[in-house]
């Protein structure tokens, strides 16, 4: 198995976590429960890191240059064709959420985490991982 796949392994292994945690706890129990609360923090959190690790294998398997950003690994990817411009603005949007995360945890949206959490936005993450993947399988990039 190619480290992609790996990677889109754990992108939809985070999905199916948050899907569970909510079905099991629903959105107001995650936000009244410490630990469930750190869960979908940290699981939202690899979805979009794995997504980043995706990105920047396949560029460097295309002898790209390494972008000097999360976000510029996002429009490379559209510019080469492997992202549409939807999944690319969407890869943009969970890469600002989980920088936010990482460096700003305390400047967190509470209002913009209940939305990604009931509208379950972070089901795009696979729908992003498979664009990702059908074009490295269709370039024979990783296989």
């Amino acid at each position: 198995m190619g480290v992609l796949t790996s990677l889109a392994g754990s992108v939809e292994e985070n999905v199916k976590g948050l899907e569970k945690l909510l079905e099991t706890r629903g959105v107001e129990g995650v936000f009244t429960d410490f630990i469930a609360y750190n869960a979908a923090l940290h699981m939202l959190q690899t979805c979009v890191q794995a997504l980043i690790d995706m990105a920047f294998r396949v560029l460097s398997s295309l002898g790209e240059k390494p972008p000097d950003s999360y976000g510029e690994a996002a429009e490379a990817l559209f510019r080469l064709g492997v992202l549409c411009r939807e999944s690319r603005d969407k890869l943009k949007s969970m890469i600002g959420f989980r920088n936010i995360l990482i460096h700003r945890y305390l400047e967190l949206d509470r209002e913009l985490l209940h939305e990604i959490l009931v509208d379950k936005k972070f089901r795009d993450a696979l729908k992003i991982a498979k664009e990702i993947l059908e074009y490295a399988y269709q370039n024979g990039i990783d296989p």
